[in-house]
């Protein structure tokens, strides 16, 4: 079933600039235009049509939902068009063959609300991490924050809390980070490892663990977990790099705050989403 997606211009280019000022790959531009989905103010245009501000550029897509649907509650932080923003809860993943997944749980919305759409997430979360997911909805804002998410310029923030107290009350730790050839599912550092750095600053100290606040500008698997347990303070409930769970049964993580350039209305977009009860009981519990 076609779904139309419409996109106001904001200054003057040809059509197929503007359709990779998106960062969408020239395969699928050039399917587009093959298949005669590209419209300009209601007519089919071809790529080296003149554009000028405040053209409505359209394009229809044909297309159905592509996961299993399962009718499961989502905490929906945010929707519009073209975004849906959920916040995550503990114990599930992003996508699998195997299992329900939070994807899963979006194609149930996308059932339920009539959308024809397949589910395409921006980036992902460890399976205990709670918190921002983003999930777009068109080809065209997949494809930007794909883009912008690879180049680190899109701004996650983080909260954890972190055995004992770290050494310094703020500082960036640039550990490079590579897969460990004994255990699959866990990572280390090594001198042969990736480039990754995280930025972290104590926010409040309590009995034996610290709230901390962290800003990726890299996104390698476990960076946060490995990059603080490295440091000396490994996660509350992280059991993989050192952390105890006498005080909380998973990960201490949470995927708290996130901010990008809208493409569309050009603005700063800031969306928060606030602790969960496990991690805020710690918190009060020494309040």
């Amino acid at each position: 079933m076609k779904t139309r997606f419409n996109y106001k211009v904001h200054k003057d280019s040809s059509l197929r600039e503007y359709l990779l000022s998106f960062y969408l790959s020239k395969t699928k531009i050039y399917k587009l235009f093959q298949n005669k989905c590209v419209f300009v103010n209601g007519e089919v245009k071809n790529e080296g049509y003149k554009l000028k501000k405040d053209d409505i550029v359209s394009i229809d897509y044909d297309e159905e939902i592509d996961l299993k649907p399962i009718d499961k509650d989502i905490d929906i932080v945010f929707e519009n068009e073209y975004f849906l923003i959920v916040n995550k809860p503990s114990g599930v993943i992003i996508h699998s063959e195997d299992e329900e997944t939070l994807s899963n749980y979006v194609a149930g919305y996308y059932k339920k609300m009539g959308y024809h759409l397949s589910i395409k997430y921006a980036h992902r979360l460890d399976r205990d991490t709670t918190g921002i997911i983003v999930y777009c909805k068109d080809m065209l804002t997949h494809a930007y924050m794909n883009y912008y998410i690879s180049t680190h310029d899109i701004k996650r923030e983080y909260r954890c809390i972190v055995q004992g107290y770290p050494k310094e009350e703020y500082g960036r730790l640039t550990y490079p980070i590579g897969t460990n050839r004994h255990e699959n599912s866990k990572m280390v550092v090594s001198k042969n490892g990736k480039d990754a750095i995280t930025n972290f600053r104590v926010l409040y100290k309590y009995k034996g663990y610290s709230l901390v606040k962290v800003i990726l500008e890299t996104g390698r698997t476990h960076q946060i977990r490995l990059h603080m347990s490295h440091y000396g303070n490994p996660l509350l409930g992280d059991l993989l790099y050192g952390g105890q769970q006498n005080r909380i049964k998973r990960v201490a993580l949470h995927s708290y705050k996130i901010e990008f350039i809208d493409p569309y209305s050009k603005e700063m977009r800031s969306f928060i989403c606030d602790v969960p009860f496990d991690m805020k009981r710690l918190i009060k519990e020494e309040s």
